[in-house]
């Protein structure tokens, strides 16, 4: 049992790592955390990119969604 659970911790670090790489965000800050709390970190990091987008379009910014 603990076998499956550190497995799923470590790679929950590895995903929400390589989505937060993908983002520009902290890669480090976003791997311990997913190390840390597993899978329930993911909803912030979705929340965290939307925040860096909307900071980084500025008020004018328009996202297009198809």
């Amino acid at each position: 049992m603990e076998f499956v659970i550190g497995f799923i911790l470590v790679y929950s670090s590895y995903l929400l790592g390589n989505s937060a790489f993908n983002a520009g965000l902290p890669v480090k800050r976003w791997a311990l955390l997913g190390l840390a709390v597993g899978p329930v970190a993911y909803p912030l990091l979705n929340s965290h990119k939307q925040l860096a987008y909307r900071k980084a379009m500025g008020k004018q910014g328009i996202l297009i969604r198809l």
